[in-house]
């Protein structure tokens, strides 16, 4: 048997970057951030690149964390489901 996590990644994304706060810094680069998300933060020359940046930190990240079997951010609204499946090798 094998845990797998169920969700749509699209879902997710999507309510991390409504999340997504903005600031700019003292040399005008602006910085997105989802707070209370470790590691999702990103930059960019304006708002939209920026955002852009942190969508594909977001993708990474969440990747990144399943293949290492990590927890992810929780956000309200996203339910991410684990449940136990049957693997190849214990079917055998």
């Amino acid at each position: 048997m094998a845990k797998v996590r169920t969700f749509s990644l699209q879902r997710y994304v999507e309510e991390a970057l409504r999340r997504a706060e903005y600031d700019k810094d003292e040399n005008g680069i602006v910085i997105a951030k989802v707070p209370d998300a470790s590691g999702f933060f990103a930059q960019g020359d304006s708002v939209e690149e920026a955002r852009e940046n942190l969508k594909e930190v977001i993708e990474g990240n969440v990747l990144l964390a399943l293949q290492l079997r990590l927890e992810l951010p929780p956000l309200k609204g996203i339910d991410i489901e684990e449940r136990d499946v049957q693997t190849k090798s214990a079917q055998a």
